[in-house]
C-alpha cells in the first residue's frame, strides 16, 4: 500500500508541473515569462520526495501555486479532506504540507517566499483569465485523484474522509471493499451489421456469417421485319413485337459458420404450354402459364483439404466460358447458339449434382470437375436409372497484369462433358439472338434437329479471351459427338448412323468508349461485374445549371453459327451478325440495345430466309 501511496504522489507532483509547464511554454509567444514556468515546475518536482512520506492516515495538501486571482494563496483544493476515526477519534494534527513546501522552498533557493506565477511578471489580464481557468481544470482533477487516494486509505485504515470541515463518523461502507466498475459488455461476434455491396448485404464483425438479399429484373422489347421465309416453320409467335420480362429472379445467399456458402434463388418469369401437342402455344390461346423455376439451388463447404472446394445443389455445370458468366453481365442482349443448342437447351443452364472446385498457381488458373443428373426439365429434377453427365473445366491465365488489376490479360480455358442421353433420346435446337416471347413456348426455334434416339453425347469446349485495356477480344468453341444414333429424316429413319457430330462456334470484339475494362473474376474464371468510371448522372445546381456524368459506354459486334446437320439427323444451319451499345448507368444497372441479322438455313424443305430484328433491354440487380 505505501508502494503505491508513493507513486501514486510522485505522478500527480509531476504530472501536475508538467502540465502548468505546458501552459507557460503554451503561451509564451504572447508574453508570458518563460522563467515562471520554470520555477513552478521546479517547485512542484521538489514536492515530489516529501509527498511520498506524507502520513497514511494523512492527506496531500495543495500545491503551493496561484490562485485564480494568479496571486499566492489557498486554492480550491486546499479545502481538503479532514481524517476522522471514530474509534481513536480526532488524529495528532499533521504536519502542513504547505509549510512543509515552503520549507523546502526556502531550503534549495534560500529566504523568501516562493516566486509565483504571475507574481512578478507582466502578464495581461486576459492571459492570466486563460491561465486561471487552466489551474481550475487542474485543481478539479487533483481534488477527484485525492479522493480516491484518501478513500483508498480509508479502506485500509478504518479512516473516514469528507469533503468538508466537519467531523463525520466512520461509515460502514468503509467496511467494504470499492464498488468495482461494470466490466464493458463485450461485444457479440454474431451481432450483424448491414451495408450496400452491389446489393443489401448483413455480415457479422468476424464476418463468419453474411447473408445477401437481392435479385435481377431484364426487361425488353424486341421488334422484327416481317420475313415469312425466315420464320418459316420456326413456330412460337413468328416476327411479332412484343414488350416482354426476360428474367426477373430473387435471390438469397451468403455465408454461415465461416465456411459454408449457400445461394437460394428462384426464377419468377418461366413460362409453359399447358396443353403441349394439343394446341400451339398463343396470348391468346390462353394455354401459356407462368411456373417458377430454381436456378442457383446449392451449399458449398470451402477450404476443404485436398479438393478446395465441395459444392451440392442446383447450378450450373462447369463448362463454357459464356454459359458460366452470369447474365447480369452479359456482352449481349443474348448468349451466342452454342447455350441454346449444348449447354442449357432445356434446363435453362442448371442441373442437380456435385462439384469439387478450387484455383490453382496462385489463382492464375481454376478447375472443376462434377458429376450430374442429366435432366431436360428446368425444374431440378431427374428421373431414369443411369442418365448422369460428368462435366469439368480448366482456366489459366497465361498473362495477367496484376498492377493494373487484371486491364490486360490473356485467358485460356478447355471443357469437356461426358453425358447419358435421357431415356435414350436427344435433340439440339436454337432459338434466336433476339427473344419475342417470354421464356417459353412463345419464341421461335429456328435450328431443330427434333428428337432422335442416341446412346450417349461428348463435348469439348476451348475458350479464349483477351483484355487489352478497354477492348475485348473473346472466342469459344463447342463441338459434339452423339454415340449409336439412329437417324429420323426419311428415308433414314431408325437407322444407324454410328456417331453423328455437331459444332458451334462465336467470336466477337467489345470496346469501352469511356476507358473501362472487362472485369475478371480470379477465382471462377469468368468475367464479372462493370464498374463504371463515373456512375451516370444529370442533376441541376443551386444555381440553375446542368451537370453530367457519361457512365460507361461499350460497344461491340459478334458473329455466332451452328451447325446442326449431320447424316441423316438435319437440324438446320444458322449463323447471325450482332452489333450491340451497352450503356452501365452503374454498377448495378444498364441499358443494351442490339441489331441482329441472321441468315438461315432452315432444315428439310423449308425454305432459306433472313431474319432481320433489333431489341432493347433494361437490366438492374441488387
Amino acid at each position: 500500500m505505501r508502494h503505491s501511496r508513493n507513486r501514486f504522489a510522485s505522478t500527480l507532483a509531476v504530472l501536475f508541473a508538467a502540465s502548468v509547464a505546458g501552459d507557460c511554454f503554451a503561451q509564451q509567444g504572447v508574453g508570458l515569462p518563460l522563467q515562471a514556468a520554470q520555477r513552478n515546475a521546479q517547485l512542484a518536482q521538489a514536492t515530489a520526495p516529501q509527498a511520498a512520506n506524507w502520513p497514511q492516515s494523512g492527506y496531500p495538501a495543495p500545491w503551493p501555486i496561484a490562485n485564480s486571482t494568479g496571486q499566492p494563496g489557498t486554492s480550491t483544493i486546499q479545502q481538503g479532506m479532514r481524517p476522522r476515526n471514530s474509534a481513536a477519534g480526532a488524529q495528532a494534527a499533521h504536519v502542513s504540507v504547505e509549510n512543509m513546501l515552503a520549507t523546502q522552498y526556502q531550503l534549495e533557493y534560500g529566504g523568501g517566499a516562493p516566486a509565483y506565477i504571475g507574481a512578478d511578471d507582466q502578464v495581461s489580464a486576459v492571459q492570466n483569465a486563460g491561465l486561471a481557468e487552466r489551474v481550475q481544470q487542474m485543481e478539479a482533477q487533483m481534488q477527484y485523484l485525492q479522493t480516491t487516494l484518501a478513500a483508498e486509505r480509508g479502506r485500509a485504515q478504518g479512516v473516514s474522509y469528507a469533503a468538508d470541515s466537519q467531523p463525520v463518523e466512520y461509515f460502514e461502507a468503509a467496511e467494504q471493499p470499492l464498488a468495482e466498475q461494470p466490466a464493458a459488455k463485450p461485444e457479440d461476434p454474431l451481432g450483424m451489421s448491414g451495408k450496400w455491396n452491389n446489393g443489401l448485404e448483413f455480415s457479422s464483425k468476424n464476418k463468419d456469417f453474411k447473408i445477401h438479399v437481392g435479385g435481377r429484373s431484364q426487361i425488353d422489347a424486341v421488334f422484327f421485319e416481317d420475313s415469312p421465309e425466315g420464320f418459316a416453320g420456326a413456330g412460337g409467335i413468328g416476327d411479332q413485337d412484343s414488350v416482354n420480362l426476360r428474367r426477373g429472379r430473387l435471390r438469397v445467399d451468403g455465408t454461415m459458420y465461416k465456411y459454408y456458402d449457400f445461394a437460394c434463388e428462384y426464377d419468377l418469369v418461366n413460362e409453359v404450354n399447358d396443353n403441349v401437342g394439343l394446341q400451339p402455344p398463343g396470348e391468346l390461346a390462353g394455354n401459356i402459364m407462368a411456373v417458377p423455376v430454381p436456378t442457383d439451388f446449392w451449399v458449398t463447404a470451402r477450404e476443404l483439404p485436398w479438393v478446395g472446394n465441395f459444392r451440392i445443389g442446383n447450378f450450373k455445370p462447369p463448362v463454357g466460358f459464356e454459359h458460366l458468366t452470369s447474365s447480369r453481365y452479359l456482352d449481349f442482349m443474348e448468349r451466342s447458339f452454342n447455350q441454346e443448342a449444348f449447354y442449357g437447351p432445356f434446363d435453362n443452364g442448371f442441373a442437380p449434382g456435385v462439384m469439387v472446385y478450387d484455383t490453382y498457381a496462385e489463382e492464375r488458373g481454376t478447375w472443376a470437375l462434377g458429376g450430374f443428373k442429366s435432366t431436360t426439365n428446368p425444374f431440378a429434377y431427374g428421373v431414369g436409372d443411369g442418365e448422369y453427365n460428368a462435366t469439368g473445366r480448366v482456366t489459366f491465365l497465361p498473362f495477367y497484369d496484376e498492377a493494373s488489376k487484371g486491364r490486360y490479360l490473356l485467358h485460356l480455358g478447355m471443357g469437356g462433358q461426358n453425358r447419358d442421353t435421357n431415356d435414350e433420346r436427344i435433340r439440339f435446337r436454337s432459338r434466336g439472338s433476339l427473344r419475342n416471347g417470354s421464356p417459353g413456348p412463345l419464341n421461335p426455334v429456328f435450328a431443330d434437329t427434333g428428337t432422335f434416339f442416341a446412346d450417349s453425347q461428348n463435348l469439348i469446349s476451348p475458350e479464349v479471351a483477351v483484355v487489352m485495356g478497354p477492348w475485348l477480344f473473346q472466342a469459344e468453341y463447342t463441338g459434339s459427338w452423339v454415340a449409336d444414333a439412329l437417324g429420323n429424316t426419311a428415308p433414314n429413319v431408325g437407322v444407324p448412323q454410328g456417331s453423328v457430330y455437331m459444332q458451334g462456334y462465336y467470336v466477337e470484339a467489345l470496346c469501352f468508349l469511356t476507358g473501362e475494362h472487362r472485369e475478371y473474376e480470379r477465382k471462377s474464371g469468368n468475367f464479372g461485374r462493370v464498374i463504371p468510371h463515373q456512375n451516370a448522372s444529370i442533376t441541376r445546381d443551386a444555381c440553375g445549371n446542368c451537370n453530367s456524368a457519361p457512365g460507361a459506354w461499350q460497344v461491340g459486334v459478334r458473329y455466332s453459327q451452328l451447325d446442326l446437320t449431320d447424316k441423316a439427323i438435319d437440324g438446320g444451319k444458322i449463323h447471325d451478325v450482332t452489333v450491340g451499345l451497352n450503356w452501365f448507368i452503374n454498377p448495378n444497372m444498364k441499358y443494351q440495345w442490339n441489331y441482329v441479322y441472321m441468315h438461315r438455313d432452315a432444315p428439310g424443305a423449308l425454305p432459306e430466309g433472313d431474319v432481320h430484328g433489333a431489341g432493347m433491354r433494361l437490366a438492374f440487380d441488387f
